[in-house]
């Protein structure tokens, strides 16, 4: 899928991700990039939501997942189990996030994991942005069940 498919599949399958205005920007096999404007993820006080900045982060972990497990042929049941966020600074500008894969071994690891035995567990690292500016390291665990 190309991002603007990508986008299009993520607002008609989680319709949270339309009403957060996300956007995915770039998606490598290894890599991807989401972003939201902040005028639909504001608080009261003109800076990002901490729910919307901690969304856009699993958003962003469950996409890139997605979209891998797609390119290795397997089908999934994906799932967030467990998010940990880090909150630097106030976000003050739209949005991106950033995640990417986990190095080679882990995750042949958890393909392997998951062939085999078809569930398996991956923890991956997103970084969010508020335009230049790191706001957000979330780490979050996904858990994927598979038929294949």
């Amino acid at each position: 899928m190309n991002p603007e498919q990508f986008t299009e599949y993520l607002h008609r399958n989680i319709p949270l991700t339309a009403a957060l205005g996300v956007t995915v920007e770039s998606c490598t096999p290894d890599r991807l990039r989401v972003a939201a404007p902040l005028a639909l993820n504001r608080n009261h006080h003109g800076t990002a939501f901490g729910g919307s900045l901690a969304t856009l982060a699993i958003i962003g972990g469950w996409s890139l997942l997605h979209h891998a497990l797609t390119a290795e042929g397997i089908d999934t049941r994906l799932v967030v189990q467990h998010t940990e966020c880090d909150f630097l600074e106030p976000a003050l500008a739209d949005l991106a996030a950033e995640t990417r894969l986990p190095p080679a071994d882990e995750w042949t690891r958890f393909v392997a994991m998951l062939r085999k035995f078809r569930r398996a567990r991956i923890t991956v690292e997103t970084n969010l942005y508020a335009g230049e500016r790191k706001v957000v390291t979330q780490r979050g665990t996904f858990a994927a069940t598979s038929e294949v």
